[in-house]
């Protein structure tokens, strides 16, 4: 004869909902290799150190990749569906809350700010890819109409545009 269930067996199964951390910008940052992820948003006005004609990738927007070639991004003259500035990544982490991609090849991790803000989004195209871009070395800035983006070590780029910004990588994804 077989035993009755236990009082767990009994029990019908619960699906459990892993529910992400809400975070403040603070804690976000101290994700950030480093310490911090202050160094590492720049600031609206911050001038460049590199020439943006040698990033010129159209006539109306430049573009960059980051030195292991993970990251792509683009920097437009006006506000547009892609945004002012927005990044993806071929390999990238997805954001603590909101849209969660797959990293598959119609389905990367990317982020943007446009007039409405910062968000992280999964693209299935290469918006912010361009096959001429030149390479954001470490520690150089290109700021260019009003958006200012930094290539920081660990292969991390930080971007800001007059209504928000990001710091990005394959382990970052912030939005602020």
């Amino acid at each position: 004869m077989a035993e009755p269930p236990t009082q767990l067996e009994a029990e019908s199964p619960q699906e459990s909902v892993v529910v992400p951390p809400i975070r403040t910008p603070e804690e976000a940052a101290d994700l950030v290799p480093g310490g911090g992820g202050a160094i590492l948003q720049p600031s609206g006005d911050e001038p460049g150190n590199v020439d943006p004609v040698m990033f010129r990738t159209g006539s109306d927007k430049y573009n960059f990749i980051s030195p292991t070639g993970n990251i792509s991004c683009g920097i437009w003259d006006a506000d547009g569906p892609e945004g002012r500035v927005g990044c993806q990544a071929a390999d990238g982490r997805n954001p603590f809350e909101g849209p969660q991609c797959s990293n598959a090849e119609n389905d990367k991790v990317a982020v943007r700010v446009t007039a409405a803000g910062s968000e992280s989004m999964c693209t299935t195209q290469g918006i912010y890819v361009d096959a001429n871009a030149p390479v954001l070395e470490f520690g150089q800035v290109l700021s260019v109409e009003g958006v200012v983006c930094r290539s920081g070590a660990d292969d991390i780029v930080a971007c800001t545009a007059p209504m928000g910004g990001f710091t990005f990588s394959r382990d970052i994804n912030y939005t602020y």
